[in-house]
């Protein structure tokens, strides 16, 4: 393995954390879900999320996703599938049930969706081959430099994704009032939408 070097090492750490764990779609729905949901079903989400955000990582560093999403048309009907599907989210967290219901224990968004959910941002892959792109961690070796850029995504992913579930989750338990707990879903609800709408109109 190639010399690395540690001053792009720590930038790309420290630019990685910014872009994956930062407010925004992915991070707002997590800790919605883990809000309005009992836990069990929010690690469903969780795991289907992550395994396509590190897909969507590899797509992008094998410069596969930069080919296809340059096509206009299927970027725009990305964007079209995730607004919708963003819009869907957002309403039913806003009419999960109160904490302790049945179906907030079996109901809500599972794997698939947080599989789409990942797959449906077009403006997250140009956000990561910039990421990629703008670090090179072993100047010796691009391939070596992209494996553990790719290593580095999976371990940050495993750090922030759960952390924006469990913040969520803490938060329904420490909610058990039925109308406080209803506004806090609905005020998340409205945070996932307003999140997405850079990602629509900019």
């Amino acid at each position: 393995m190639g010399q690395i070097n540690y001053d792009e090492l720590l930038a790309f750490i420290l630019v990685g954390f910014a872009l994956m764990g930062s407010p925004g779609p992915a991070t707002l729905s997590l800790a919605a879900t883990g809000a309005a949901y009992d836990i069990r079903v929010g690690r469903n989400f969780l795991i289907g999320l992550t395994s396509r955000v590190m897909l969507v990582v590899i797509g992008v560093a094998a410069g596969v996703l930069a080919a296809v999403v340059a096509l206009p048309v299927v970027s725009e009907v990305l964007g079209v599938l995730a607004a919708v599907y963003l819009g869907y989210l957002a309403f039913r967290i806003a009419t999960a049930p109160p904490v302790g219901e049945l179906s907030s224990i079996d109901g809500g968004p599972g794997f698939l969706s947080g599989f789409f959910l990942s797959l449906s941002n077009p403006k997250a892959y140009a956000a990561f081959a910039a990421l990629f792109s703008g670090f090179q961690l072993i100047p010796q070796s691009s391939a070596q430099s992209t494996y553990l850029q790719i290593f580095i995504c999976l371990l940050i992913l495993c750090i922030v994704n759960p952390a924006w579930l469990y913040a969520g989750n803490v938060l329904r338990h420490a909610l058990r009032d039925e109308k406080t707990s209803r506004r806090v879903n609905i005020g998340f609800a409205i945070l996932l939408v307003a999140s997405f709408l850079p990602v629509m109109f900019l």
